[in-house]
């Protein structure tokens, strides 16, 4: 990444940050941090727990795929692999930095770039594979239900947001697939994507960028090959995403019904689900790093009328947990990992300086 790109990022995530703050305070919410009494001790435990249940549940979908491409991998390396893309997702417009903090991550742990592009392929097709089954279901139960999001004065249908999200998966997996297996089309967005690049960069090697996207596809092509030769081997991971969504999703409800010591319902559970959906989006639209300022917009917009006064208190437990609990873990984890590797270089560059000089030595004692 370029200085210019890393001055770029830090300044509109500072002011972003001070937008959000700005808001926050305007609009009282930061006030309702004086109410935070109405959650038990062992509530707050309760939102940490299933935080940790989901991110586990992804970071289980992550071993069995490093350890299918490579059978040594660690657990450990998965949660990793979780933190460092986390980070990434969070201090970047876009999650820009995702996927490149991902792949240095596996190449210092021994992956080379077929191994590394082969674990973020499975990743990525389990995930869009499973979304739109997920999605279908509560498209239907939105239906059934005719669920609806109140915005003022209008009241928009749920199951557009489910259409939406079977429409972007189904269409991301098919360009894929296509991508993949169909020469034909991919020469036709290979040529697609040189036209645009070569009007932004004044230096671009178009040849260079058609063999890395061939190669890249072609990983992709084994990865999935792999995946459709090992389905049984994948089924636990398909229903571990599931798990991952509907706690991920229904975190919200759960700090919901802690603030207002309510009982569990799966109809306001189902409803609750969906209004994750809508602000997800939302707030994935915008790039603000770690959804900063719009996922808090969103959140409050789309479940006041459903969590009422309880609304403010539930963003700001949303907020702590999900994004400044997890970048806290997610710095002390990177900062660890840089700090080792410091160390494990320095020993390993201690040990070469050693084995010279007794090989220098050893070269005067025979003259």
């Amino acid at each position: 990444m370029s200085k210019k790109k890393i001055i770029f990022n830090v300044i509109f995530f500072l002011v972003v940050t001070g937008l959000t703050i700005f808001y926050l305070i305007s609009s009282n919410v930061l006030s309702s941090v004086k109410e935070i009494g109405r959650v038990k001790w062992w509530g707050f435990l309760t939102i940490v727990l299933v935080l940790f249940s989901y991110v586990s549940m992804d970071c289980f979908i992550i071993y069995r795929n490093m350890k299918l491409i490579k059978p040594d991998s660690k657990y450990g390396q998965a949660y990793g692999l979780y933190f460092m893309g986390n980070l990434g997702s969070n201090v970047t417009p876009w999650k820009s930095a995702h996927f490149p903090m991902i792949g240095y991550y596996l190449k210092k742990k021994g992956f080379n770039t077929e191994e590394n592009i082969s674990v973020m392929a499975t990743n990525q097709i389990i995930y869009s594979t499973t979304l739109p089954v997920l999605y279908t279901i509560f498209f239907i139960y939105s239906l059934v239900t005719n669920s609806t999001l109140k915005i003022g004065d209008y009241n928009v249908p749920l199951f557009i947001f489910c259409l939406i999200g079977i429409g972007t998966n189904v269409g991301y997996f098919t360009a894929l697939m296509l991508m993949m297996y169909n020469l034909r089309f991919q020469a036709f967005i290979l040529k697609i994507e040189v036209k645009i690049l070569k009007k932004f960069k004044k230096e671009f090697d178009s040849e260079e960028f058609v063999l890395e996207k061939q190669k890249k596809m072609e990983i992709y092509k084994i990865s999935a090959n792999r995946m459709w030769a090992n389905i049984k081997y994948n089924i636990p991971s398909y229903l571990a995403y599931v798990c991952f969504m509907l706690l991920s999703f229904g975190l919200p409800y759960i700090i919901y019904l802690l603030i207002t010591q309510n009982g569990f319902k799966i109809e306001e559970y189902m409803y609750s689900f969906l209004l994750c959906q809508a602000s997800s989006y939302v707030t994935n639209i915008i790039p603000s790093p770690g959804g900063i300022g719009t996922a808090e917009f969103s959140f409050i917009t789309v479940y006041s009328t459903f969590m009422g006064d309880a609304v403010n208190l539930a963003v700001i437990l949303f907020r702590c947990v999900t994004f400044l609990l997890l970048v806290i873990i997610d710095f002390i984890f990177f900062t660890i990992f840089l700090i080792r590797g410091m160390l494990e270089r320095k020993k390993q560059k201690m040990k070469e300086n050693s084995n010279n000089c007794f090989e220098n030595e050893w070269f005067y004692d025979i003259k």
